[in-house]
C-alpha cells in the first residue's frame, strides 16, 4: 500500500474505500489484482482493507478485530452525519470485552430521521440520543460506553448483558445518576426488564469475564449470594484474596482460566498449592472451576452444594 493511501487507512481503522485507492494512484486492474491475489480482502461492497493474520490470537480477538474493521467499512459507506454506532459495536470500538454479545452485523443508530431496520447486513436502530449520549471514537461518532451498555444489554442474554456491566463498573465508566438517567430511558424498550435486571445484579468486584459467568451461573443454580474478593488470614497473616467465599458454608469457589497460573510455572503452582493448602488448615472447603465447566452447569451447583454440606454436615 502506498504511503498516501496507508495514511488514509489508519486514520479509518485501517478500512479504505475502491475510491480512496483510486485516488491514491491505484488502478481498477491493480485493486482486482490485489483482492485476487489476497493483498488486500473486501469488507463490504467498495471497502477494502489489508488482509490480516489473525492465527494467532484468540478466538474472542479475531472476533473483535473483523468486527471493528466492519465498523470502519459500514461508517465508511454512509453519509457522515447520518449515523452514529451504537449497541455492541460501540462497545467494541470502545475496546470493551464482548463475550456473548452477538457480533455477525454491525450496529447504529439513525440520527437523520431515516427508517430503521436491517438493511445490507447492518442494523439500523432508531433512537433518541441526546448530547449526553454521544462520542467520538477513533473519529467516529458512537454511543457513550453507559448508553452503548443498556443498548447491548436490550439485545442479549442476561449472563452476557452482566459480563459487559461488571466491567463497565469495575472501570468506573459509568456515574450512578447516569445509569439511572439511561434505565428510564430505556423503560419500555424491548428487553429492558433483563437489561435493569443484569445493571442491578452487576458487580465491580467480578475481575474476569470468567468470575462474571461463574457468579451468574451460581445466582441461577439458587445459591446463595458469596462475598467477592475476600480476604482470609491465618496465624501467619493474609492467605490470600478469594473469588467467591461463603462464609456461612465456610467454602471457597474459584475461577481458574487460562492465564491463571501464568503459563504453568512450577513456582507459581507451588505458591498456589501452598495457598490453598493454609486455607483448607482453617476448616475451608475449596472448590474451583474451570471455562469447560460453564457446559455443565449442574455440575457446578451440585459440587458447591456437596462442598457446603462436608463444610457443615448438618446444614
Amino acid at each position: 500500500m502506498n504511503l498516501k493511501l496507508r495514511l488514509i487507512a489508519e486514520r479509518q481503522g485501517g478500512v479504505f474505500s475502491r475510491t480512496q485507492a483510486l485516488e491514491c494512484g491505484y488502478t481498477p486492474r491493480q485493486i482486482v489484482l490485489r483482492l485476487g491475489n489476497g493483498r488486500w480482502e473486501q469488507l463490504r461492497r467498495g471497502q477494502y482493507a489489508e488482509t490480516l493474520d489473525v492465527t494467532g490470537l484468540p478466538a474472542w480477538e479475531q472476533q473483535r478485530t473483523g468486527h471493528v474493521r466492519a465498523i470502519h467499512a459500514v461508517m465508511n459507506s454512509l453519509r457522515q452525519g447520518s449515523v452514529v454506532v451504537s449497541h455492541q459495536s460501540a462497545l467494541a470500538l470502545h475496546g470493551l470485552p464482548l463475550w456473548g454479545l452477538d457480533l455477525t452485523r454491525v450496529h447504529i443508530t439513525r440520527v437523520d430521521g431515516r427508517a430503521g431496520g436491517l438493511i445490507a447486513g447492518v442494523q439500523h436502530h432508531l433512537g433518541r440520543l441526546e448530547p449526553p449520549d454521544l462520542t467520538q471514537v477513533d473519529d467516529r461518532p458512537s454511543t457513550t460506553v453507559p448508553r452503548a451498555l443498556v443498548e447491548a444489554a436490550c439485545t442479549t442474554s442476561f449472563e452476557a448483558a452482566v459480563v459487559s456491566a461488571d466491567v463497565v463498573l469495575r472501570e468506573g465508566l459509568v456515574e450512578a445518576d447516569e445509569l439511572q438517567r439511561l434505565l428510564s430511558v430505556i423503560e419500555f424498550w424491548p428487553g429492558s426488564p433483563i437489561a435493569r435486571a443484569a445493571l442491578q445484579f452487576a458487580d465491580p468486584l467480578s475481575e474476569s469475564v470468567g468470575e462474571s459467568r461463574l457468579r451468574v451461573l451460581m445466582h441461577q443454580a439458587g445459591l446463595p449470594d458469596p462475598v467477592l474478593q475476600a480476604e482470609l488470614f491465618d496465624s501467619d497473616g493474609l492467605v490470600g484474596r478469594v473469588d467467591f467465599y461463603f462464609p456461612q458454608y465456610r467454602t471457597v469457589v474459584e475461577f481458574d482460566g487460562l492465564l491463571k497460573y501464568s503459563g504453568g510455572s512450577s513456582a507459581v503452582l507451588v505458591r498456589e498449592k501452598h495457598r490453598e493448602d493454609r486455607l483448607r488448615a482453617l476448616g475451608l472447603e475449596v472448590v474451583r472451576f474451570v471455562w469447560a465447566d460453564f457446559n455443565r452447569p449442574a455440575y457446578v451447583g451440585l459440587t458447591i452444594r456437596q462442598a457446603f454440606t462436608r463444610a457443615h454436615p448438618a446444614a
